[in-house]
């Protein structure tokens, strides 16, 4: 008709995109976008035919070699759609083989003198939203509690995707509680001059209470308390961190009420390709929970792998002032970080059962167990010494010496579908109160399902080296060992920085190459590296002390075709 019923729509940039457009029955657009969403033509909005969860929003991280789902309702590892397993890896996007059923957050502690415990595992106790000055929920379906996303390559993405990132970079929910680093300093976000502090290469961020007293009880059945909790999840694209997640929960105290005996866990049920073959063990020196294969064959793998949680920083307490703890980015005297306090292996027994859902008596069981205690509060015995114990499974099934599964476990269970939990505890948060717990889900394949767990060691150690240091320490690999198979830059560490950092790459073969800091002009300030090198992991100190404090851009070009550009900023 010439155009005459043609509506036309404002976008969020000036690529033009080919999308399949709905109209609701008030006559209001949208278009369908990634994850089968429909979002509205400001980006703002999102809806999803397949769920009705309120404004519980669904997102999966794929930046590197695992691909996993995550809500803000806490639920993470699952796939919403499926109602199924929830991390797969090895592919990232493509990925189609699972490890993962499903995992959560928990917290437990004592309010007034009741026992609580709130968090996520089969079923979600969150909701999202922050908490209120007044202490009470802010609307969960407010639009700004979806899941943000931050990347600062969207300039150069052309699909639906980048109309989300450009959206969320400049809408970047500080006032909610998001980081960004204040560039100008004028206490307020700012897209032209400031930025989301983002983790690795890519970052998602968002924030969930509670204060829904339907879901605590649904959850274990105890009631709210006032606990916000933020959480950003992260990637990075590295030769070194491809096979690894990340998973930073910030828990704000705004009930007015003190929590006592407070603990925080990781819970999973990991489901390692086919679900009826696994075994978990924990490695208390390493502050890791992991599954592995029972057998040496997977029917889903093959040659089985192995998944990690690996607990990075945990809780801190006031200490004597010699302590010092990490927390908020940075060491800080006078505090300590907990230690792992206890690790569970739930074998769907009489003897180790799962907690009650949806019943008081479910919270009390989990915090016992969060306590290192057995569901009905008597000690979990090692079966070789016959001593109480908090951790379960604590032995070396590589050394064959301790308490493990198989046969490390006289009269043990066989292999089967398991859950795990670790925990690290106990602490005190007062009202106003904050505490921060980071985890580390990593995966590693060997040649069979014993030297898969000592992959999965090796790296938790170099994740653990890279989180406090910004750096790895490599063991020195077989001579027959292929060294990176591809041309790979990595995020500079620390970023932003003040006034040195390092910038990390890998080249496949012997390269030309040549790594420049540009301005925002496009002008280069700097060139570091105009040499060739040899193939390998290579690590550039740049020194900017006498360079003006702003954004910059990093860029690497090695070999015939390889071309990269990243983002730093420098505070001064």
């Amino acid at each position: 008709d010439s155009g005459q019923t043609w509506r036309q729509f404002e976008w969020l940039n000036e690529s033009l995109q080919a999308r399949d457009i709905a109209f609701d029955k008030s006559g209001e657009a949208w278009v369908l976008g990634d994850n089968g969403n429909f979002y509205s033509m400001d980006y703002r909005k999102k809806i999803n035919l397949q769920t009705n969860r309120g404004n519980d929003d669904f997102d999966n991280i794929a930046t590197n070699n695992i691909r996993m789902w995550f809500s803000n309702n806490g639920d993470g590892s699952h796939d919403p759609f499926t109602d199924g397993n929830g991390l797969y890896w090895p592919g990232g996007v493509n990925a189609i083989n699972s490890a993962i059923f499903e995992d959560g957050f928990l917290w437990g502690g004592v309010v007034d003198g009741d026992t609580v415990v709130h968090g996520s595992t089969y079923r979600y106790g969150l909701q999202p939203g922050n908490i209120l000055e007044n202490g009470q929920a802010a609307d969960p379906f407010d639009d700004s509690f979806y899941i943000w996303r931050a990347n600062d390559n969207w300039p150069i993405i052309s699909d639906m995707t980048a109309q989300r990132m450009e959206f969320d970079w400049n809408n970047w929910p500080s006032q909610l509680g998001a980081p960004y680093n204040d560039i100008n300093q004028d206490g307020e976000y700012n897209p032209q001059t400031d930025n989301p502090v983002k983790y690795g290469d890519e970052m998602y961020w968002m924030v969930m209470n509670d204060l829904d007293t339907a879901r605590t009880n649904f959850l274990y059945g105890s009631d709210p308390v006032g606990v916000e909790i933020q959480v950003s999840i992260y990637a990075y694209q590295s030769e070194l961190l491809r096979d690894v997640v990340f998973k930073k929960y910030k828990l704000i105290n705004k009930s007015g009420k003190t929590i006592t005996d407070m603990y925080f866990s990781f819970w999973s049920d990991p489901d390692l390709g086919a679900a009826g073959d696994d075994f978990v063990g924990c490695d208390t020196i390493l502050n890791l929970g992991y599954c592995y294969n029972g057998t040496n064959n997977d029917n889903i793998y093959g040659i089985p792998p192995a998944a990690g949680y690996l607990l990075l920083q945990s809780p801190v307490f006031e200490a004597v002032s010699s302590d010092s703890a990490y927390f908020n980015d940075s060491w800080h005297s006078g505090y300590r970080n907990c230690d792992l306090s206890s690790f569970i292996d739930f074998t769907k027994s009489a003897l180790y059962p799962d907690p009650i859902m949806g019943m008081i008596e479910g919270t009390h069981q989990t915090y016992n167990y969060m306590t290192g205690k057995n569901w009905n509060n008597t000690d979990i015995l090692n079966p070789h010494t016959g001593k109480a114990t908090r951790f379960m499974v604590a032995g070396d099934p590589l050394m064959g010496t301790g308490w493990y599964e198989g046969s490390g476990w006289p009269g043990g269970p066989a292999p089967g579908d398991r859950r795990m939990m670790l925990t690290a505890g106990p602490v005190t948060m007062n009202p106003g109160d904050s505490q921060e717990v980071v985890y580390a889900i990593i995966m590693a394949q060997g040649v069979n399902n014993l030297h898969s767990i000592a992959e999965l060691k090796s790296k938790a150690k170099a994740v653990g080296e890279f989180y406090y240091n910004g750096d790895f320490i490599i063991a020195i690999a077989d001579e027959n060992t292929p060294g990176p198979d591809r041309y790979s830059l990595a995020q500079n560490y620390p970023n932003p920085f003040n006034p040195i950092t390092t910038i990390s790459y890998t080249l496949p073969v012997t390269s030309d190459v040549e790594l420049s800091i540009y301005n925002i002009l496009g002008q280069r300030v700097a060139t570091l590296v105009s040499e060739k090198q040899q193939a390998g992991l290579h690590k550039i100190r740049w020194d900017a002390g006498k360079i003006a404090g702003g954004i910059y851009y990093y860029k690497l070009e090695a070999g015939k075709s390889f071309s990269e550009t990243k983002k730093l900023v420098l505070i001064k």
